[in-house]
């Protein structure tokens, strides 16, 4: 137990790491001001408020402390807490994953019981193409194809924004859909292995129908 919360711990002090590296690997943060107004007087300043002119192993520090305090900073953009930034947009994030989860969830499960049930058949290949196609299928591409058919072609959906059920619909599905694909071959392989199991033989010797021991047992 120890040993797992040490680890745990140093793994999340290595991602902290990798986090910051990848912030300043994008630029300095100042050029989010800069314009064509702006001084060295004003870029001095903006590094001395920030602490961006010190090296990175104190800019790192200063950084990581303050996030051991839950204190992570002010929005460069809208100058108000991090945290309220974040705050406003987690019930966002929280109903399109959760629409995600049930698309994944609702695609993957069942097509994967269905594929396994009629293995070596043409839907057994139909559900396999699905689960090749979905994890080998980038998602923002999925997105941009989505948009151009269902909202800009058909006008059946909105493309962007956030408000009633159909909002969520072409962002559930283009989130959820490498995740049911995944779904589907895990629950394709798990089904085959049980299928042939003693069990399984002994439900169907003893009359229980073929879809009680699908979807039960």
């Amino acid at each position: 137990m120890v040993r797992r919360l040490l680890a745990a711990v140093v793994v999340l002090w290595l991602a902290s790491i990798i986090v910051f590296a990848l912030s300043r690997m994008s630029g300095d943060p100042r050029h989010l001001f800069i314009s064509e107004y702006t001084t060295k007087e004003q870029w001095d300043a903006w590094g001395r408020e920030f602490g961006l002119d010190r090296p990175y192993p104190v800019q790192y520090w200063k950084w990581f402390s303050r996030v051991l305090q839950f204190d992570f900073g002010e929005s460069l953009r809208e100058q108000i807490p991090a945290i309220r930034v974040v705050r406003a947009k987690f019930p966002a994030t929280l109903q399109l994953g959760a629409g995600a989860f049930v698309f994944a969830i609702g695609m993957g499960v069942p097509l994967g019981v269905f594929a396994a049930v009629t293995r070596g058949t043409g839907w057994d290949l139909i559900g396999r193409s699905f689960a090749l196609v979905g994890q080998a299928m980038p998602g923002f591409w999925l997105g941009i194809m989505l948009i151009l058919t269902f909202s800009v072609r058909w006008e059946l959906l909105p493309p962007s924004g956030r408000g009633g059920f159909d909002s969520m619909i072409m962002p559930s599905v283009t989130l959820g859909w490498f995740a049911a694909a995944a779904l589907l071959r895990l629950t394709r392989s798990a089904m085959l292995e049980v299928l042939d199991s003693e069990f399984v033989k002994l439900a169907r010797a003893k009359g229980v129908s073929r879809t009680r021991v699908v979807w039960k047992h």
